[in-house]
């Protein structure tokens, strides 16, 4: 995706350009998405079916872990314009939290960063082979996790958690 001047150099362009794009973007089955401060994001959204990312479940954990941070570490912040930085420990702390089978070992945290940098959702600042390493992550991690779709997941979870309480019940 370039630096962050490139970056920032682009999102002026299509903002100052956005009628334009967004004719330029629908004639290919895109609609273009402006996202205002604090985000700050202008995005390509296409619905049809396969066009989405395919996560593995820890890709999708760390993904959702550095949402999460993401929103604790921005509210901590008091001006929009400043950077969300989060370290390894930060995300190992999570991890952990949620007592999963397998632990995450620095060679699946680097994958996972070449997948979120991938996206434009976050990147490393330095090497991820310390509990101090950093990593940026960016404000368009909120819009690949939007709020409807986490809970929708969220009731669909409940529902089958409460069928497998009531199958329980049934047994006893």
């Amino acid at each position: 995706m370039g630096d962050v001047e490139e970056t920032r150099s682009r999102y002026l362009y299509a903002l100052n350009h956005m009628e334009e794009l967004k004719k330029l973007f629908l004639q290919l089955g895109y609609a273009l998405a402006f996202h205002p401060a604090p985000l700050k994001v202008i995005m390509l959204v296409n619905e049809y079916e396969g066009t989405q990312a395919q996560l593995s479940k820890y890709e999708s954990i760390i993904l959702l872990i550095c949402r999460l941070l993401y929103l604790q570490k921005r509210e901590k912040l008091s001006t929009d314009g400043s950077r969300v930085i989060v370290t390894v420990e930060d995300i190992q702390t999570e991890f952990q939290k949620m007592n999963l089978p397998r632990k995450l070992v620095q060679g699946d945290l680097e994958k996972v960063m070449r997948t979120l940098k991938k996206y434009n959702l976050a990147r490393q600042l330095d090497r991820l082979n310390d509990a101090s390493a950093r990593i940026e992550i960016y404000p368009s991690v909120i819009l690949a996790l939007p709020d409807n779709v986490l809970r929708a997941s969220q009731e669909e979870t409940e529902k089958e958690l409460a069928k497998y309480k009531a199958n329980e019940v049934d047994d006893e």
